[in-house]
């Protein structure tokens, strides 16, 4: 079946924004129906974790970037002048673009560069910095943190977002990196323009099928589900509907989840107990982007005492005053510490736009290693602690469970 973007989508300027040019195998997927794995053909991959280059021991994991992107786009979310449209038969309104100038127009579709890099660095509307394509770039950024005694990538693109299984394939094999790929469906915005049509149980073979088959016919399959988008005050019913999938396809797989987010606030909360109501314990769950409640000792350490484990995924971003997490997550950590949650703390930069990369001025995916790490152990921190965020933590989070076929 066919799924277009109803018209509506289309700005006056000529441009339908859904309608990107990056190709990868998440646009040729099959039918859920022709994928679908019958959970007693489930492999068992208990204790051992699942990069693109197959099975690996956790003992192989070394210092492990918990939430990256080598390739992605996230140019539909980043439009000139956004406005939501609701549009007849959708449960979601459309993100698109009010009519702008010209003038506008010809920033939006400019490359990232010298002139324009302070825009881009603050998120204005250039669609060339949400875009992260080049392989040859890619490599070599990610050799900068194999390089300062990095091992491990966890990338969390997923569906909608444009991910490329054979591209990550080719750089763990250039590099000798071990990168996992994440599955799932990302934020509302990402979602298929026929989501809401889809049923829980569409959502969680799809899901299945991307970690016992592969990724559309690439035989590349994902080792964590996530990043699963997951933004809502209060959760939306196709959000609701995601995380119940995910949680299905982390008993059925053994797989872990990651979320971006888990919901706004104490939101995060209800996540948590949808997972729970399909059977997954929250020690199988990270909540990526913890630096929005970084402030909220008393909210983090509620869900601590759950058993999740806290992300702080956004350092090094000090692209902009309204970006500036890295310095609240060096003071909160200690109290973290303190409290007893060491061996639940989770730590990456979430690399996503151009303007991250250090070929265009940012930190790129070497600032743990480099300057985070060390500016820790300054303040306090010990080696053996950060040794558990980057190493020990990932090796017990990584690893699958053993599946569950009831």
């Amino acid at each position: 079946m066919n799924h277009l973007i109803k018209a509506s989508t289309m700005t006056d300027t000529g441009i339908d924004f859904h309608d990107q040019s990056f190709k990868t195998p998440d646009d040729l997927r099959e039918t859920e129906s022709t994928r679908r794995v019958e959970p007693g053909s489930v492999p068992d991959l208990t204790g051992r974790v699942l990069s693109v280059l197959g099975p690996v021991h956790p003992n192989q994991l070394g210092p492990t970037l918990m939430h990256e992107h080598l390739f992605i786009d996230l140019r539909r979310t980043h439009l000139p002048h956004p406005i939501q449209v609701q549009i007849d038969g959708h449960s979601e309104p459309v993100l698109t673009s009010e009519d702008f100038p010209a003038t506008e127009l010809m920033l939006y579709e400019s490359k990232v560069n010298l002139g324009n890099l302070h825009i881009a660095r603050d998120a204005g509307w250039i669609a060339d910095n949400y875009i992260l394509a080049d392989e040859t770039l890619a490599t070599k950024e990610i050799l900068e943190f194999k390089k300062r005694g990095g091992n491990t990538v966890v990338d969390v693109t997923n569906i909608g977002i444009k991910r490329d299984p054979e591209a990550l394939r080719r750089v763990s094999k250039a590099t000798g990196l071990n990168i996992i790929m994440g599955t799932g469906y990302y934020q509302r915005a990402y979602h298929p323009d026929y989501m809401d049509d889809l049923s829980i149980e569409n959502l969680t073979n799809t899901i299945v099928a991307d970690v016992v088959l592969g990724v559309g016919n690439t035989g590349i399959r994902s080792g964590l589900i996530g990043e699963i988008g997951v933004n809502g005050d209060p959760l939306r019913p196709n959000e609701i509907k995601n995380i119940r999938a995910s949680a299905r396809a982390s008993r059925l797989t053994g797989a872990a989840i990651s979320f971006h987010r888990g919901g706004a606030g104490s939101e995060r909360h209800k996540t948590l107990n949808l997972v729970g109501e399909e059977g997954v314990n929250s020690n199988r769950v990270i909540l990526g982007h913890s630096e929005e409640i970084v402030t909220d000792l008393d909210l983090m350490l509620e869900l601590l005492e759950r058993g999740v484990y806290i992300q702080f995924d956004l350092l090094g971003r000090e692209t902009s005053l309204t970006a500036s997490p890295t310095s609240q997550v060096a003071k909160a950590i200690p109290h973290l510490i303190e409290a007893g949650f060491e061996d639940h703390i989770l730590l990456s930069h979430d690399v996503c736009w151009k303007v991250h990369l250090q070929h265009y001025g940012g930190f790129g995916y070497s600032f743990l290693l480099e300057k985070f790490l060390p500016y820790l152990h300054e303040n306090g921190v010990t080696k053996s602690q950060t040794e558990k965020f980057m190493v020990e933590n990932p090796a017990r989070i990584l690893p699958f469970q053993s599946p569950q076929h009831s």
